[in-house]
């Protein structure tokens, strides 16, 4: 039997961001007697944002996809519910479906809760005209009731997950120490985790918190920790990737995610998840459909860095609780987002798509 082929449109491997991360273990890991799949890459390259950078990347990208369209037979493309990924990938859906009549699949990995209501209020009706897919994937059921509201048909759209790569983890965690993996950006809960640590400090002076990551808020963070006396409890080890990473993890016991960014579902607590910590969060979008706080990890309504303090005390104060939620979590993880359970749904909504 002949492959079916797909096409899909992502950032290139090598970019830091949770689409590369996730298509480069996709790429890694997806056989099938089915299906065929391909990449196109797409979007920045590197760190410009010079406008006419982007707009020439652009062009190129539109000019060389038109040459390789007709062949595949199912095009998948990755935006996020922003603006500019709205404009692009709307214009390449555009080009995929109206012009060359393909099948395709969109699945949303981010989402803006303001533009969100802007759609709802003046677009709905465009966005849908543009976005006319056959299969919709999206990282939370909060998500999919938005584009049923906006008349969607909910058969044509999954609640799919991001994924890990299963490493390994210790048995015996050390509950000392934490850790925060992202982007040091504005929401992301980073100035809030330092001080979160700082508050428990006054009880707990051999915690130290792993600080992994970099981005627009890095010095200021520094900045804090050197002028709260905290450079011996707070590491920050910058970005860090691959079995270096994989070993901090698995020398973890907690890892801490104060966000109040719009999330679909963060790489970094299914690989936290994974390696068996406890994640502490909040049920932001995604998360809440992945956590059930006391289970699998803990939630936290607050951003106050108090509240935060207090739930990372239950847990240091609590032997056994925490042994049954990094048990719960790493198995929770293992079944529904390891590399290998994803790659095997996402064969069979490729092949299934537009038949």
């Amino acid at each position: 039997m002949e492959k079916k082929s797909v096409l899909i449109l992502c950032p290139p491997p090598k970019e830091r961001g949770g689409v590369a991360d996730y298509y480069r273990l996709v790429a890694q890991y997806f056989h099938s007697d089915r299906v065929n799949v391909d990449f196109y890459y797409t979007g920045k390259r590197g760190t410009s944002n010079v406008f006419n950078n982007r707009l020439l990347t652009f062009a190129k990208d539109f000019f060389s996809l038109i040459k390789i369209l007709g062949s595949a037979e199912l095009v998948v493309l990755n935006p996020s519910l922003d603006p500019r990924a709205v404009v692009r990938d709307g214009i390449y859906h555009f080009l995929a479906k109206r012009v060359f009549q393909k099948n395709t699949v969109v699945f949303f990995h981010g989402w803006d809760l303001d533009f969100e209501k802007t759609i709802g209020r003046y677009a709905s009706n465009l966005f849908k005209a543009v976005f006319n897919f056959d299969r919709g994937l999206l990282l939370a059921n909060q998500f999919k009731n938005t584009l049923v509201r906006w008349g969607y048909d909910p058969e044509c759209i999954t609640v799919e997950t991001t994924i890990y790569e299963a490493y390994g983890h210790c048995s015996d965690k050390d509950y000392n120490r934490v850790i925060f993996l992202s982007r040091f950006e504005k929401n992301k809960g980073c100035l809030e985790a330092i001080k979160a640590v700082e508050i428990l400090l006054r009880e707990f002076s051999d915690l130290t918190l792993f600080m992994v990551g970099d981005g627009a808020l890095t010095q200021e963070l520094k900045e804090y920790a050197h002028t709260h006396n905290l450079l011996n409890n707070v590491v920050f080890t910058g970005w860090l990737e691959g079995e270096e990473k994989n070993k901090l993890l698995q020398s973890c016991g907690i890892m801490l995610y104060p966000t109040s960014y719009g999330e679909g579902m963060p790489i970094c607590l299914l690989e936290g998840m994974g390696m068996g910590l406890v994640v502490v969060t909040r049920p932001v979008a995604g998360i809440r459909d992945i956590i059930e706080d006391g289970k699998n990890g803990l939630l936290v309504d607050s951003t106050n860095p108090e509240v935060f303090a207090e739930r990372l005390k239950y847990i240091l104060a609590n032997a056994a609780v925490s042994r049954s939620i990094s048990i719960n979590s790493k198995r929770e993880a293992e079944l529904r987002f390891e590399i290998k359970n994803v790659t095997k749904r996402l064969e069979q909504i490729y092949f299934e798509t537009g038949r």
